[in-house]
């Protein structure tokens, strides 16, 4: 594993070093199968929306942002790579990711986890050399997305894919979650935007940055970036679809609930399995994203 000690760590690189995702290291194997499988039921559409895992023989993988490995770990049992590359801000989270893989008896020439630095958008990866790029959950956390966008589209080769998820705007935890339950009838938050308080009810109240997209906003970075490619839609925490059920009449009803969430809320349409779409995407937090390069 190779760690780049910083210098001058950044308020992001601080703080996921310290708030690492499932940060308590797994027993055996099969502790850490069950864990990705628990995963799929707590986030209903999360393994097919982000195409998990997919049959990626003999390819190189991207976990840009791979934290404590669940990603690296599954692509690596599941989907035949010939390497998986895992990127992170947290050493932590890296030697967790080397410790799991031990635990499942993976060569070590099967994959390379490197240490990063959110404040240097240069990853540590040769110009089209990576035939998939996963990113999970991150760039909705850096304070360059673009240069991050960038740096994956020239990582990437010419036919090469990538899957992204960033947090969905477009969703019942933004609109009914936030800013109705949080915002109004427990009155958190008082005085902040409805973006503001986004930022602290979701990965803890001090996380220095998380954004929320609209569809059409992020493939206009994309494109910057050098991607085509579609919205997928949002896979959803088990929660929002409980939310929904029990509080969505209340929000729709409220005369504090501004418009644009009204509007969000009575839009709802649910598709066959009774998930919840909003103009013909699941509405779910986890926006996924599937890209090629232009």
């Amino acid at each position: 594993m190779h760690v780049r000690l910083p210098t001058r760590a950044t308020a992001v690189e601080r703080y996921w070093s310290r708030h690492t995702v499932n940060s308590k290291p797994f027993r055996d194997a099969r502790e850490s199968e069950a864990y990705l499988e628990w995963r799929f039921d707590q986030y209903p559409l999360f393994r097919e929306l982000m195409g998990l895992w997919g049959d990626h023989t003999g390819e190189r993988i991207l976990d840009h942002g791979c934290g404590p490995g669940n990603d690296v770990t599954g692509f690596l049992l599941y989907a035949r790579p010939a390497k998986v590359i895992g990127l992170d801000v947290s050493a932590k989270a890296l030697r967790l990711a080397k410790r799991r893989l031990a635990l499942h008896d993976v060569d070590p020439q099967r994959f390379e986890l490197i240490q990063i630095r959110e404040s240097d958008a240069r990853l540590p990866v040769d110009d089209g050399s990576v035939d998939h790029v996963s990113s999970s959950g991150v760039i909705h956390h850096v304070g360059d997305p673009l240069g991050v966008l960038q740096e994956l589209r020239r990582v990437l080769k010419p036919t090469g894919t990538c899957a992204v998820m960033v947090y969905n705007r477009d969703s019942v935890y933004f609109h009914l979650y936030t800013a109705y339950m949080r915002m109004i009838v427990e009155d958190t938050f008082a005085g902040l935007t409805v973006e503001e308080a986004f930022r602290r009810n979701t990965d803890g109240p001090e996380c220095p940055i998380s954004r929320a997209y609209r569809g059409a906003d992020f493939l206009e970075l994309c494109r910057r970036a050098g991607f085509k490619g579609e919205f997928g839609g949002g896979y959803f925490l088990k929660d929002e679809l409980d939310w929904l059920r029990d509080h969505g009449g209340d929000a729709l009803a409220s005369p504090e609930l501004a418009h644009e969430h009204k509007e969000f809320l009575a839009e709802l349409e649910s598709d066959e399995r009774n998930f919840p779409l909003y103009r013909g995407k699941h509405a779910g937090i986890g926006g996924v994203y599937h890209l090629r390069p232009q």
